[in-house]
Order: structure tokens, then sequence, then C-alpha cells
């Protein structure tokens, strides 16, 4: 980001490079950058709609800037609004193919906030395909696992059907070391209208 657009999408406040390091502004506190569903836990929806203007301004004078394509991603995709953020976050696939996040969240989008039991093959193969580069390009963090585990679950033990390799057991199993942010995998759960899989016992486990 560049020095015309350090000004918090919340409050207006110009932001310093210690602020955005930190990705906390130092006037209102939100988060500056929205590079995680979990930042937007406790936003209402015209608080989430000023970050959705702020980086929708930033998109006309540097349309592959990552953060701004991930931002509206994620905001989008927390307004239930799929099929706009299933747009932007395939923009920042094709501009940035190296980042995980990108494939992350829009594997998520393919549900189009339904429960995974419930959409068709070719959707859960297409969000699994997702996942799995994700987990290659960040095989360090455990989200990427702990979806897949959850959408195997949810829909191939659930629907009595032959569970792909690794199955979810063996997902859960290899976490293992990596990082985990619990806010992350229960807002994801929440986008995909899932409240009882076994990935929430691993959640409450880390927490404790």
């Amino acid at each position: 980001m560049g020095d015309a657009n350090h000004v918090c999408p919340q409050c207006g406040w110009t932001f310093d490079t210690e602020a955005l390091q930190n990705n906390t502004c130092k006037k209102c506190r939100s988060a500056l950058l929205i590079t995680s569903v979990a930042y937007l836990e406790k936003f209402d929806r015209p608080a989430i709609q000023k970050y959705v203007s702020r980086y929708n301004e930033l998109l006309k004078s540097a349309p592959e800037n990552r953060d701004a394509l991930l931002s509206l991603g994620v905001c989008y995709l927390r307004l239930g609004l799929f099929d706009l953020a299933d747009k932007f976050l395939a923009r920042l696939v094709n501009a940035h193919p190296e980042d995980a996040a990108g494939y992350y969240y829009k594997a998520i989008c393919c549900l189009k906030g339904r429960r995974p039991r419930t959409v068709s093959l070719n959707a859960i193969r297409e969000a699994e395909q997702l996942i799995l580069t994700a987990i290659v390009l960040e095989p360090g963090n455990a989200r990427h696992d702990l979806l897949l585990a959850a959408v195997r679950h949810d829909y191939y033990i659930l629907n009595g059907l032959r569970v792909p390799e690794p199955n979810p057991s063996e997902l859960l199993n290899g976490i293992g070391g990596k990082y985990l942010d619990s806010r992350e995998i229960e807002q994801a759960m929440a986008l995909l209208s899932i409240n009882d899989s076994p990935v929430f016992h691993v959640v409450r486990a880390a927490q404790n």
C-alpha cells in the first residue's frame, strides 16, 4: 500500500508504518487490513461496508493489489455475497498464485453458505482441490487441514460415502505444531453452516 492509501477504513485516521505492521489503527483499534474472516467477527454490516468502499477505491489505482483483493473477498464472503467474493478471490489467485489465502477462501465460496453435505459432488471436488492447493502453498497453517477435514466429514461421512485420503481423522491428527487461529476456524465453520464437527473438538482443545 502506498502512503496515499494509509488511511484507516473505519475512522479515517492516517496511519504510520508501525500501525500497518501491527495491522491495528492506533485511534479506533480496528484492523487496517482484513486478511482473515476472524477480524470481522464483531463488525456489523455498515462497518464492513466501510472496508469495501475503501478497498474498492484502492483497486482503481492498483487493480492487482494483494491486500485490497483479499480484504474485499473476505468482506463480501462475510456479507454472504458469495458471487462478489468469488470474483475478487479469483482475481487474487490469478494475480498472486502463490498466496494460499485466495485458494482457502475461494473454497469456502464454492459452497455458497450451504452445509457441505447438501451441495453437489462437483462443488465439493472444486473446494477440495482449492484447499489441497492451499495446503501445499502454506503447509504450516492448520486452517487448511481443518477446513478439508470439516468438508470431508460433513459430505462423505455424514452421507455414508467412501472418504478420500487423507481422511478427516488423518487431517486432524496431522496438525500438531501448525499455526492454529481458533477464531478463524470458528468463523469458517459458521460460513459453512457447520455446528457439529470433530473440528470443534480440536479447536476447543487448542484453546485450553
